[in-house]
């Protein structure tokens, strides 16, 4: 009896054995450059039955926890991988397995925090994963060094930004120098192979010679079909091209074969966004949040494409979560003004508006744009003096924008002080002599409060010379040459701007209609008398 429970002992653990080999050939597979193929459903299947005859086994779980990761599955990834690190805390296996199984796990972990943003804590793990790694590290290295280099990115220009930008460089450093003892490396003759054709291929590109480069990238993908940055490379490649059906072609195989792949995510979701096709960039944005869960750009491209889609209010959600997760200054400054901006051109709330500007000014004082919003909210609601007062301000910051001063002479206008609008709209002229909207309202001041009217006629013309679509310009010149008795003229620009009008919608067009009337009424008045 004793000897039959031994010998089934025996026969569980060599069928547990044979699977653990079969999911570590399908793993090795599947890291392979001359794989086309996505094995991790095998070898994930390989190891589960594993399992279920070695569930003690700490190495075993660490290996389901990388399949997963690999596949994008991070919360049964970190499971996995915590569950490794309690059985290897006590496992009475061998001390070269328990290893291997705490730097499998703590490296997946690690992954897994780096890519939620959390770089600390990913530090932490992936530093404790060198530990146990041994000369087999280069893989944990370079996940320091992206780890790193992330951290970098959230505060570029400050200290802490240049310190883990230096630690990035040194771990690059390392990954590289170690990579001829990593257990998952390619093998040295197929890098031996590769490398001088992936050298002669970017030369190509770099030189311009984009068919030569491309048939060489082609050559590559066909012998490696493995490797991403060929795929993702040759996609790219289409994209330039024009061969957009190619292009998603090269992206999405990626995705299949390395579902866990960002950059493949991102070049997909950009050509979806070029072509227009906005639920599928939203879909595979979702997708990414998911991989990386915690990226404000990610929350603000998902924003952008239910923009583009025209839904406002899920728009509005995912700004806010960009705007609470982001970082850098600037970039939430730019963030809060496409909320203000949605809250007052869609929402009409103007207060939500302001408050949202308002901060955007305060998160970055030099963006104009900004002001230039906030002055629009007071100017429509008729709050002129805290509009003058905001463009003041932003000429003390962009002295050389020409909007601004438009914007001020506006003001200055309807304050009265012809004098001061003049000069303004002056200096706008001066800043941009192609800006067509102070031409034409300098214009206006001259034919209606200077009397001026040839040279109000010369401003109109200007205008049009500028926008040959410029009803407003064409409706101004008219009234001009009406002043002059001209009503030939008067009546074509009448009509130039009662045509342009049906696109443009600046004008009443009754009282288009009434003036043209009035011309053809004053006509037949002098043919009867």
């Amino acid at each position: 009896m004793t000897t039959d429970m031994k010998a089934m002992d025996k026969t569980i653990t060599t069928d547990a054995h044979q699977y653990i080999n079969r999911g570590d050939r399908l793993l090795q597979r599947q890291m392979s450059p001359q794989c086309s193929e996505n094995l991790l459903d095998e070898a994930l299947n390989a190891y589960t039955q594993a399992m279920e005859n070695m569930p003690e086994s700490a190495l075993l779980s660490s290996r389901i926890s990388k399949v997963y990761f690999l596949k994008g599955q991070y919360t049964q990834a970190q499971r996995a991988a915590e569950r490794a690190l309690s059985l290897a805390s006590r496992s009475m296996d061998s001390s070269r397995e328990k290893h291997q199984a705490q730097s499998d796990a703590y490296y997946v972990c690690g992954m897994i925090l780096s890519r939620r943003n959390e770089h600390r804590a990913a530090e932490k793990a992936l530093s404790i994963a060198l530990q146990t790694s041994g000369l087999s590290s280069s893989r944990v290295w370079f996940a320091r060094f992206q780890n790193e280099r992330d951290q970098a990115m959230t505060s570029p220009w400050s200290l802490t930004g240049l310190f883990s930008g230096v630690k990035a460089l040194f771990s690059l450093i390392g990954s590289i120098l170690l990579l001829p003892f990593e257990s998952d490396r390619p093998a040295i003759r197929d890098l031996l192979l590769l490398v001088p054709r992936l050298l002669i291929a970017w030369m190509l590109e770099e030189m311009h010679r984009d068919e030569e480069a491309l048939n060489r990238y082609l050559s590559l993908a066909s012998d490696y079909p493995g490797l991403a940055s060929v795929s993702l490379v040759i996609g790219d490649m289409c994209r330039e091209k024009g061969d957009i059906s190619q292009s998603r072609v090269w992206f999405e195989s990626v995705i299949r074969r390395h579902p866990a792949n960002l950059d493949a995510h991102y070049h997909l979701a950009q050509l979806l966004e070029q072509e227009e096709a906005y639920q599928e960039m939203a879909n595979v944005y979702h997708s990414l949040n998911r991989l990386k869960p915690n990226d404000p750009h990610i929350y603000c491209n998902i924003a952008n494409a239910y923009y583009y889609l025209q839904d406002y209010r899920t728009a509005l959600t995912y700004y806010e979560m960009a705007l609470q997760l982001g970082h850098d200054p600037e970039w939430k400054a730019m963030v809060a003004q496409s909320i203000g901006n949605l809250h007052f051109d869609y929402s009409h709330n103007t207060q939500a508006a302001l408050a949202y500007y308002q901060l955007a000014r305060s998160l970055d004082p030099s963006n104009v744009e900004t002001h230039v919003q906030m002055g629009m909210i007071y100017f429509q609601s008729e709050d002129y003096t805290n509009a003058e007062l905001i463009y003041r301000k932003a000429i003390q910051i962009a002295p050389e924008n020409p909007k601004l001063f438009s914007n001020l002479g506006y003001l200055r206008w309807l304050a009265g002080d012809i004098h001061g609008a003049v000069g303004f709209y002056e200096k706008a002229i001066s800043l941009d002599c192609g800006y067509e909207i102070p031409i034409n309202n300098l214009g206006v001041i001259h034919l209606d409060m200077l009397g001026n009217v040839h040279r109000a006629i010369e401003l109109f013309k200007q205008a049009l010379e500028l926008d040959e679509h410029y009803a407003l310009a064409y409706y101004n010149l008219g009234r001009a040459y009406s002043f002059l008795d001209n009503r030939t003229e008067a009546a074509h620009c009448f009509h130039m701007a009662q045509e342009l009008n049906q696109f443009s919608r600046d004008l009443d067009n009754e009282e288009l209609a009434a003036r043209i009337q009035q011309l053809f009424d004053t006509c037949e008045l002098e043919l009867l008398e």
